[in-house]
């Protein structure tokens, strides 16, 4: 294809400009390897080859919970009528440290019992979970960190960050037993105006994003855990896009594909494919209805997935899909019609969406549905046999199925899973060494060490730092509560604060202090993401206009509908800066999420960045239960609180580009032609 050829000379330009370079790949599977994972081919069933395939999620039975699989029996039975290649856990299934060892080890040890009774090979499984850091983190009670945006804002620490980040992740998902990362992200921003784009990517610069990504998997894989990529080719799950993604070649090119190509370079062994759409580059084909033309999702595209991503990349790892229980794999997004026949969810609908998936070059398909209760028992009974009577009629060619499973039992092989102990003997060793590592003081040492470095000064119209006198802090919602409180109390204890200040909790109803006393702070909220509506009270306004200061936290997300007036969030805050600046205060903008929201408010008279708005309900001093661990709190905003107090620098250098928000004749915000801040920028710096 032309259009092949095309966007990979143009990655090969872009990387020769940019100067990405990349480890060697991994070793190879020794020759010992390879005949056993053909052994246990020779061994398996048609069905059994498609079960290798599939990684089910098992987040609930009948609407409860699964962490302890002792306590549902059916599900057990459920997981031994099929040898899945995985499963993955979510935050229903983590709740503590030893629970977790308990049941990825009752996993092991349940699979194998269901290949000893149908007298199988046993295949342990891959056992994954997002653990990206920042906003997706499945390690409640571990390290959070500081999320990738925050780890690319910290400059020329950010490589060696990123290392430390993924060295953190590895250990702990490694205690638990869990095998496979679905992280980090090498999707680069391609638009901002696109809702998909988050804090969740290191930077809209490839090669940062490519550098980053590479440092964060040695991390991780220095405890043997698999590395996933995503979400190839570069642009996002698609998860929060409304409609296709209309990248040309050459900006798909100079983006996301050249951070995946250099991934892939330098020994990726696992990469999940994206659920968005290219009109401006793939192929058209007919919809549900025979008449309507769409296009297919890059999961389910020959053209990303073999043509790109096996044939020019030369890619041969695991291919994941993105979870096949998305809406993006039944409805088109532009027009809006069904991708295929039958309802989303359907065994007849999911087994036209895998038959495509496979043929494409996917090898492992995530999540066709949740196995949470009998009827989806039914469901995989029938969606095995389904794709083996594919394979059998000949639209799925069984070399291709033989492709995939010899992929999935070769990466097995070289990270030692053949080989685990699934008997469960280990398990309270294994418990006690999580406890050490899950969470530990040494890992959110390292966490809060970055968020410090992350911390970005984008304007100060010399009001920094705040010392003293009537201070108003403003938190999003309710769950900011903590960490302002957790700042507030490690600036007293350290004398930054006068210990003597009278701190007015007005969100949990806490007063300290003494009244009179020199320095004042009140701590409110504005928001209530429940109900999506503004709760800005007459008594914050009150003590506004009563203040000096005004420390206000924004989380305005992505897309340009957040930025818009009409957004109740964005009322708040834009009430609050006109607040302070009607008593005559000072206003400290807090962004605390995507930084594009500096744009809205270049009238505030300072501009701090921290980029992480997840894990604020947690009290960063709580322990947990036989353990000094803490769970997985937000570190960002203390950093942040802290600089704004003068206790620390702000180091960091914003790592995208912002661009000029220009307001149109009917009151509506765009972006304009011009840029704000430019990516690297720092006012702390002098702007360099």
């Amino acid at each position: 294809m032309k259009a092949v050829s095309y966007i990979l000379a143009l990655i090969s330009l872009g990387m020769a400009l940019f100067g990405a370079g990349a480890p060697e790949k991994s070793d190879a599977v020794t020759p010992e390897l390879e005949q056993r994972v053909e052994q246990i081919m020779d061994s398996m069933s048609a069905e059994q080859k498609i079960a290798q395939m599939i990684m089910p999620a098992i987040r609930t039975w009948e609407d409860g919970g699964v962490t302890d699989l002792t306590t549902v029996p059916e599900l057990a039975g459920a997981l031994r009528r099929h040898q899945y290649g995985g499963v993955i856990l979510f935050s229903s299934n983590i709740s503590g440290t030893e629970q977790t060892v308990r049941l990825v080890s009752a996993l092991q040890t349940n699979n194998a019992l269901g290949a000893e009774a149908k007298d199988t090979a046993a295949v342990p499984y891959l056992v994954a979970a997002d653990q990206e850091g920042g906003s997706v983190a499945r390690l409640t009670m571990g390290t959070r960190g500081t999320g990738s945006m925050a780890i690319g804002a910290t400059g020329g620490r950010a490589e060696e960050n990123a290392l430390a980040t993924g060295r953190v992740f590895g250990e702990e998902l490694s205690a638990l037993g869990i095998n496979v990362n679905l992280g980090p992200c090498v999707d680069v921003i391609a638009d901002l105006t696109d809702p998909g784009m988050s804090t969740r990517v290191f930077s809209d610069d490839p090669a940062a994003v490519s550098r980053l990504a590479l440092a964060f998997a040695r991390g991780v894989g220095e405890s043997g855990v698999v590395t996933t990529y995503k979400h190839f080719p570069g642009v996002g799950d698609g998860s929060d896009y409304p409609t296709a993604i209309r990248l040309t070649s050459d900006e798909l090119a100079q983006g996301g594909l050249f951070a995946c190509r250099a991934v892939i370079d330098g020994g990726a062994e696992m990469v999940m494919t994206s659920a968005t759409t290219f009109p401006l580059i793939d192929e058209k084909h007919f919809m549900a209805d025979g008449t309507t033309e769409g296009y297919y999702p890059a999961t389910l595209s020959p053209l990303f997935v073999t043509k790109l991503l096996r044939e020019a990349m030369g890619f041969d790892g695991v291919v994941v899909t993105d979870a096949l229980e998305m809406e993006q794999f039944a409805t088109e997004p532009d027009n809006g019609k069904a991708l295929f026949r039958g309802a989303n969810g359907t065994v007849a609908h999911d087994l036209q969406v895998a038959e495509k998936a496979i043929n494409a070059g996917c090898d492992l398909l995530l999540i066709p549905t949740d196995l949470c209760r009998s009827e989806a028992v039914r469901y995989y009974d029938e969606y095995i046999a389904g794709l083996a009577a594919l394979v059998e009629g000949g639209s799925i060619d069984a070399r291709r199925v033989d492709a995939s499973v010899r992929r999935i039992l070769t990466l097995k092989a070289k990270h030692g899973l053949l080989d685990l102990d699934t008997s469960g003997a280990d398990v309270e060793e294994r418990i006690a060494a999580a406890l050490r590592t899950v969470g530990s003081a040494e890992h959110h040492a390292i966490e809060s060490a970055i968020a410090r470095q992350a911390v970005t000064l984008l304007k100060d119209d010399g009001v920094l730092p705040l010392s003293g006198g009537r201070i108003v802090i403003v938190g999003r919602t309710g769950l900011d509560s903590k960490p302002i409180e957790y700042a507030l109390e490690q600036l007293m204890r350290e004398g930054w604060i006068d210990a003597g200040a009278r701190i007015e909790n007005r969100i949990s109803g806490e007063v300290r202090g003494r009244k009179g006393a020199a320095v004042t702070i009140v701590i409110d909220r504005y928001y209530d993401t429940g109900g999506g509506r503004l709760m800005y009270s007459d008594a914050l306004s009150a003590a506004i206009r009563d203040t000096d200061a005004v420390v206000c936290l924004s989380a305005v997300g992505a897309g340009i509908d957040k930025l818009q007036d009409s957004n109740p969030a964005m009322r708040g805050v834009r009430r609050a800066l006109s607040d302070a600046h009607a008593a005559g205060a000072s206003f400290v903008l807090l962004s605390d999420n995507l930084p594009v929201d500096a744009a809205r408010f270049q009238d505030a008279d300072a501009i701090v960045c921290a980029y992480l708005s997840a894990g604020f309900g947690i009290d960063p001093t709580a322990r947990t239960s036989g353990s000094e661990n803490v769970g997985a709190f937000n570190a960002n905003v203390p950093a942040a609180l802290a600089a704004i107090f003068g206790a620390a620098d702000m180091p960091g250098r914003l790592p995208i580009r912002i661009p000029v928000l220009e307001k149109g004749p009917d009151g509506s915000w765009s972006y304009g032609g011009g840029t704000l801040y430019e990516c690297g920028f720092s006012a702390a710096s002098g702007g360099r």
